[in-house]
Formats: C-alpha cells, structure tokens, sequence
C-alpha cells in the first residue's frame, strides 16, 4: 500500500511540477515576498507545494475526514491568493484566515482540554472560551510557520520531523493514535516535497504552509485528547520553533514600533543565514539549504530527548526554557551584527 502511495505520490509531484514550471502560474513573485527575498533564487521558484499535498490528501485520506479536506482546500486557496497578490492586504487576509479556522474548530468540534496551568484550565472548562483559545493557537502555528518559510526545508522539513517522531513515539509506546495511517500518508508525500525543495526547485508558498500546518495542529489536538499520559507541553515542545518565531517577531516588532504586519529580513534563520555570507562558509545556494539544516539538526536533538519524557510535564517544560534561552541568546548575538543593516 505504501510504496504504492509514493510512487504515485511522486508521479503526482512532477506532473504538477512539469505544468506549472511550463505555464508559469504558480511562478513565486520575489517582489511580493519582501521578507523571503534574502534567500530565495532569482530563478522564480514554482510554489506547488500546498496543492500537491492537498491532492494527496483528498486522494488517500479516508472519507469520513472530508470536513478536513474541505478546510484544507479554503486555507491552501486563502493561501494561493496571498501567493499571488489577489488578497494583498495582510488585515484582510488576517480575517479570513480566522473565520476559516473559527468554522474548522467549530464543524470538527476541537478542543484543547489542558494545558497544566491550573488558571488556564479553569477557562478552558468554558466552552466558549476554549473555541477561541484554540483558534489562537492555530493562527499562532499557522502564522509562524509561514515565517520560517524562507528558506530551504527549513518549514516542509521541520514538519517532517515532527511527523517521524509522532510514528517513533506510537511504535516505542502504548498510546491511542487514530491517524498513524494519514501521518503515515503525510511522511511519504512530505518526503518527496521535501527533496526537491532541499535544491530549491519548489516551495510550500503561503498556500502550502497553512494547509500542512492546519493539518499537523488537527492530528495533534486529538493525539493529545486521546491520551491521558502525554502532556500538553509535548505538543507545545514539537511546535515550539514557529510558534516562539510567531510570539517573538510579533514583541520585536511592537518593541521597536514598526508595524506587525509588515514583513522584513530578520527572523532568527534569516540572520544566521546572512552570518554564515558574512563568514564566507559556503556559496549563497548551498548555504540556503545549509542553514536549514543546522537548525533541524539541533531540534532533532530536542526531540529525540523529549520523546522519552512525554508524559514528564517539569522535563518538557524545562526543554521548552532551554529553546527559548538559546534562541533569544542566539538572536541577541546576531541581531547586534545585522539588525541595523536591513
């Protein structure tokens, strides 16, 4: 059934590659993508990633998840329209993005049921309460997740990783997991994606990143209301990277008083990337996918840690501190080498 799935999985991909490389419809404008612009080619890369994954969905999910592909489709399209300037205005494009995921937590009835601050439960208990909670959680994972994606594999592969570690923790451990087969599904199409972006001839785009986000946060919502034992600060742990890029590119921006909607060049990957030009490591092209890399290696060892203690709430909080310590660490080192050089 798998190699099944990939193969046509990958026949899918350069179909959709092939016709949109030669119809130039879905050619990236690097005009638009302001804060993508440090990193991306001159080449115009075709950005199918959100409508390949979103085939692959309707195709081979089960039929009982058609709410989910019918969400997936108006987030991927919500997406697609900011990718080619149809709905320019970030305010606007804000508002449908959340009355998407307003109606999808209401249609699927989704709910986060804790997440171990005694304060914070009191008012999930209210259901009203809950909705827009877990509305704001969306938009925060959807929203950063976008952030990150400049670079090379940098967001298709963190995702990939976090799926990986989702079939090692349901192989190692006895949990309740009612979409192994669709994360299953998820990594064998992810994977082809994910090669050819490592080289840069395709991306995610804005359509493709709100899709597979909005997909990963739904099967990590009911992963987490289905078992006791794992704590909610497992989930926050395997999202931490773009939901911390979100909340702090959000306070950066408010502190130095620029507006939040306006993108520019200095997301923590964006600075590491301008440091490793600066040191000459390698050329442009390589060190695209490089920086990618180097980041996804240092949350593979955080994950790798934190799947023996995912029901440990003080161990995982503890690793969420220490991401938070050394990115801002890290961010303060290089923001005082670029920050005044926008």
């Amino acid at each position: 059934m798998y190699l099944q799935i990939f193969v046509s999985s990958f026949i899918v991909f350069l179909t959709l590659f092939f016709l949109f490389k030669k119809s130039h419809l879905l050619n990236d404008n690097v005009e638009i993508s302001k804060h993508k612009k440090l990193v991306f080619s001159k080449s115009s890369p075709i950005i199918i990633g959100g409508i390949y994954l979103l085939i692959i969905i309707f195709f081979y999910f089960p039929d009982h998840l058609l709410k989910l592909k019918i969400i997936g489709l108006l987030i991927l399209s919500l997406g697609l329209f900011s990718d080619k300037n149809v709905i320019s205005n970030p305010t606007i494009r804000f508002i449908i993005q959340i009355i998407i995921l307003f109606s999808f937590v209401l249609i699927e009835d989704l709910y986060i049921k804790s997440v171990s601050v005694q304060i914070l439960d009191d008012l999930l208990s209210n259901h009203i309460f809950n909705i827009f909670f877990t509305v704001f959680c969306f938009a925060i994972l959807i929203n950063g997740s976008n952030f990150l994606d400049g670079l090379n594999i940098l967001t298709s592969g963190y995702f990939l990783l976090v799926l990986i570690f989702l079939i090692f923790l349901n192989s190692q451990f006895d949990i309740r997991f009612d979409y192994i087969d669709e994360v299953k599904i998820l990594i064998i199409a992810l994977s082809i994606f994910v090669f050819f972006n490592l080289f840069g001839y395709c991306y995610l785009g804005d359509g493709g990143v709100y899709l597979l986000s909005t997909i990963i946060g739904f099967i990590l919502i009911n992963l987490f209301n289905s078992n006791i034992y794992i704590s909610p600060y497992f989930i926050v742990l395997l999202l931490w990277y773009p939901a911390f890029e979100n909340l702090f590119s959000l306070t950066r921006r408010l502190y130095l008083k620029t507006k939040v909607s306006n993108p520019d060049k200095l997301h923590l990957h964006q600075l590491i990337y301008r440091y490793f030009i600066l040191k000459k490591t390698f050329n442009k092209k390589i060190l695209n996918s490089f920086t990618s890399l180097i980041i996804l290696i240092y949350n593979l060892l955080i994950f790798s840690i934190s799947i023996k203690y995912f029901s440990h709430t003080k161990t995982l909080l503890a690793l969420i501190i220490l991401n938070l310590i050394v990115y801002i660490l890290l961010y303060n080192f290089l923001s005082k080498k670029f920050v005044s050089k926008k």
